[in-house]
């Protein structure tokens, strides 16, 4: 019994020093506030009395400070005085009042006793109420029901509190000197309390029945409004997170995920008729965040059963939909809505909750009613106002998530499967589950595109920002549905059905292109008719990657790219060249993401599968681009230009492999042929934009081409030269005696790279012919030295199987061979380098006669070589002789 009672005095003890330090703060505030009244009359009697002193005891009076001479008035605005009101008797002036005297800004001291201390305490009331609850739980101290009164007495105290300082704030208001809203605190305090009580007395313990616990929650709802309308901001904000934050501190064992929906509904409805009586619109997007932040919580309680997640979605996004969308812009015109993105971001984080939801493999029969449901509510609030249409959008792209993620298999073993937990290869598609997908895959998509659609063809001269909403859900909602239906049925295997489909998809398309063009002609029907006739085109490329075997998503997005530039081009709509944009970044992210398009073994060489997974992208963006181009050249054409090239450059490449590894264009081996010939791609492709670039600048070619010449040096002097050289490897090398891989592999190269180098020479800085030019001099070298050395010994060439007199012979007569040939080509083209190379090969040719020769070649061999040698100098010195006498400038003035 004494235990008891000690326990209970403890209890009111700390019940009543909340009360107690409340108290003394009120008493504190009173005091100073009726002492700076005090201040403030008295230096108000100083004005008056030194107001009412006549001039002349003013100016026995030592000199105060100057008064500051009238402002100066135009003569424009200045009065005209009336001839008839002249007066001759002077006035005294009326004095004016004395101004207030400022106080000084609040300083630290200030803000932290007249504002923090008291938002931290009201924060601790609201927590120590809820914690003694908790307390006196895990402790088991008091009944369940002392523990229920005990909580709401502490409410009904803490709300008394700040309705009592609410009502006399006004004659202690402390001027000058901002403050924290007490009484909004306190009474925060009190509602915080009162929710997790009445929670607790529900959920909890069972003191009260769903009709009671209803009823009570509504009351202390309709308080929390009407309080806040009395209190202000700083009580709506603290109220509905405490409100949301109860049930996350009054726990339970056995949690019920139903009770927490029915709570949520009424937390979130006063915060919402709050926030449109008070034109608080972060408090409606903050019950709206709040209310979606427990879906997963709720979704999580009983994963076996999703019901009341589903229903907690619907319903809010509901809410949210109304009180965010439909209720404040009713009467806003299509002409005026502009997108409201804060609207417009909470309905579309519903609907990727919805998809999350919809992902469950315990969803069950409920969750086309819930897709369905969900959708219908984003639809609706899309229609209904303009400035949140894109939650038609949404609403589209709930569908296309939903058929994406909806559990579709089951394995042999009854074993449930989705898109996030796959399980396994072998699974079998249930009939049911099927039929209840497909139905809705043809239902959802083409309602929400025949409102999106409707409402378009209705509207009344929107914005075009808001009538692409409109466009994109009834153009790239269905679409995007169909793929995702075809990835989860077919794995992009061969359909007929689906190409099906898409035919007749395509089809609406176009008579839904010839219904709006029926319609009045304005911005809004111009960018719709441009929509769903990109969308036809879009229809029609994936009927053909659905019918074809092989054929890939990204050919389709290629030809829809050029359906949509041929229709820019006829039909001058600017939104039509970023959906071209658009579709070019989404397939540029899809080979950053993964490069290879056609998996597998593609076909026969040259004519096989790689055409028209790389071929046909790559030509429908270079048409595309000039299309556009028509129009000018903004980012836009760049853009699908680049892709056209990258495809190509894909199409060379793949090609080269599928040849080169008997029909595998992705093994992860390679050799010196493969690099010669990649490197010669890449030569090509620089060659080629080297001359646009000089016949047009523009960025596209003058970083396209500094790209495939890096691309081409790291091949050859990482791969040619160093890695793959057959003298450092013991591979062999493909082909005869003359006709090899070092053709393709060295000499082609070498060829392309003084082709570079010669068109460079026109329009480039000298460093980059000079820079091609080596290259090409280094590859022309290697294949010399390479070919005689595979005459030599064979295929196997490598430094360690030894050199005989006839092969090092014929390196002397190479090196004589090469600096005459650069001798020859500098007097050509009149270059001072070339000739200046050549007698650098010529002085290797001396050295190499004069020191490897003489030690290492026997009888004729050693003559033959000094003889060539010699004869070769006395040529060149005659050559010189005769050319310099002809062309005495060369001498003049080295080129």
């Amino acid at each position: 019994m004494l235990l008891g009672l000690a326990i209970l005095l403890a209890v009111l003890i700390g019940l009543g020093s909340p009360v107690i330090a409340v108290a003394g703060l009120v008493t504190a505030v009173r005091a100073r506030r009726n002492l700076q009244h005090l201040l403030l009359r008295l230096d108000r009697l100083e004005g008056e009395l030194r107001a009412a002193r006549r001039p002349g005891d003013l100016a026995a009076e030592p000199a105060a400070e100057p008064t500051p001479p009238p402002e100066r008035v135009p003569e424009a605005a200045a009065p005209r005085p009336e001839p008839e009101a002249t007066q001759t008797t002077s006035v005294p002036p009326i004095p004016a009042g004395t101004p207030r005297p400022a106080l000084p800004g609040a300083g630290f001291e200030e803000k932290l006793g007249s504002r923090w201390a008291v938002w931290v305490g009201g924060v601790a009331l609201a927590l120590g109420g809820i914690f003694l609850v908790r307390y006196s739980i895990e402790q088991n101290l008091l009944s369940p029901g002392t523990r229920i009164t005990l909580g709401i007495l502490f409410a009904l105290a803490l709300t008394g509190a700040g309705e009592w300082m609410r009502r006399r704030e006004r004659r202690f208001g402390l001027p000058g000197i901002p403050s924290a809203n007490v009484p909004s605190i306190l009474t925060a305090a009190g509602i915080c309390t009162a929710f997790a009580s009445a929670y607790a007395a529900y959920a909890l313990y069972d003191l009260i029945g769903p009709a009671t616990t209803f009823v009570l929650l509504g009351l202390i709802a309709v308080l929390a409004m009407v309080a806040s309308t009395l209190h202000g901001p700083a009580l709506a904000a603290l109220g509905l997170v405490g409100a949301l934050g109860s049930p996350l501190l009054v726990s339970s064992n056995d949690p019920q995920p139903w009770a927490l929906v029915i709570y949520l509904a009424f937390v979130v409805l006063p915060a919402y008729g709050v926030a449109r009586l008070r034109l608080w619109r972060w408090l409606a997007l903050a019950a709206a965040m709040g209310a979606l932040a427990w879906a997963l919580p709720i979704f999580l309680v009983d994963q076996a059963n999703t019901l009341p997640a589903m229903v907690h979605l619907v319903l809010q996004a509901g809410f949210a939909a109304f009180f965010l969308a439909v209720d404040p812009y009713r009467h806003v015109p299509d002409e005026e809505a502009r997108t409201d993105w804060a609207a417009s971001a909470a309905l579309a984080a519903f609907a990727l909750a919805g998809i999350v939801v919809t992902s469950s493999v315990a969803t069950g029969d409920g969750r086309p009613v819930f897709v369905a449901a969900l959708a219908l509510v984003l639809l609706a609030a899309g229609f209904r106002t303009a400035s949140v249409a894109s939650a038609m959008g949404s609403a589209a792209l709930l569908a296309a998530g939903a058929l994406l993620a909806w559990p579709l298999a089951s394995e042999i073993g009854d074993a449930p499967e989705n898109l996030f937990y796959p399980s396994g290869d072998v699974f079998a598609v249930r009939p049911h589950a099927l039929s209840t997908y497909l139905a809705l895959a043809a239902l959802l998509p083409a309602f929400i595109a025949g409102a999106a659609l409707l409402r378009l063809a209705i509207s009344r001269n929107p914005r075009l920002p808001v009538a692409a909403w409109y466009a994109g859900a009834a153009s790239a909602g269905p679409l995007l549905a169909l793929v995702a239906a075809y990835w989860r049925v077919t794995n992009f295997e061969h359909s007929l059905s689906f190409a099906i489909v898409a035919g007749v998809l395509g089809l609406a398309f176009v008579l839904a292109s010839q219904w709006l063009m029926r319609r009045s002609d304005n911005g809004a029907i111009r960018l719709g008719l441009g929509a769903t006739a990109s969308a036809a085109l879009g229809a029609l490329a994936l009927g053909l990657t659905f019918a074809l075997d092989k054929g890939m998503l990204t050919v389709a997005f290629a030809l829809a790219a050029l359906g949509t530039a041929w229709i820019s081009e006829r039909i001058a709509i600017p939104a039509l060249r970023y959906a071209v944009g658009a579709i070019g970044v989404i397939i540029l992210g899809r080979l950053i993401w993964d490069p290879t398009i056609v998996g597998g073994d593609p076909g026969p060489v040259i004519v096989n599968w790689l055409l028209w997974g790389y071929g046909v992208p790559a030509i429908a963006f270079l048409a595309a681009s000039r299309l556009l181009e028509r129009t000018g050249r903004d980012w836009t054409v760049r853009l699908t230009e680049s892709l056209g090239i990258a495809f190509a450059a894909f199409l060379v490449f793949f090609e080269i492999r599928h040849a080169l590894h008997a029909g595998d264009p992705l093994a992860a081996t390679t050799d010196l042929l493969e690099i010669g010939l990649v490197a010669t791609e890449s030569l090509v492709f620089a060659i080629v934009l080297t001359r646009l670039d000089i016949r047009r600048s523009d960025p596209v070619y003058r970083w396209g081409s500094l790209i495939f010449r890096t691309l081409s040096l790291a091949l050859c002097a990482g791969g040619l030269l160093l890695v793959a050289n057959p003298l450092l490897t013991e591979d062999e090398i493909r082909g005869g005696t003359l006709f090899n891989a070092l053709i393709l592999a060295y000499l082609l190269p070498a060829l392309l790279a003084a082709g570079l180098a010669l068109i460079e020479r026109r329009g480039r800085p000298p460093s980059y012919s000079l820079f091609s030019a080596a290259l090409s001099l280094l590859l022309f070298s290697a294949y010399v030295g390479l070919a005689i050395r595979r005459i030599a010994v064979g295929p196997q060439v490598a430094l360690w199987l030894g050199f005989s007199q006839g092969e090092q012979w014929s390196y002397s007569l190479a090196l004589l061979l090469i600096g005459i040939l650069l001798l020859g080509l500098g007097f050509a083209f009149n270059s001072r380098p070339a000739r200046l190379v050549s007698a650098a090969y010529l002085v290797l040719a001396v050295l190499k006669v004069f020191v490897v020769d003489l030690a290492n070649l026997e009888g004729v061999m050693r003559a033959l070589s000094f003889i060539g040698l010699g004869l070769v100098l006395i040529g060149i010195g005659l050559v010189y002789q005769r050319l310099l006498a002809r062309r005495p400038s060369d001498a003049a003035i080295p080129s």
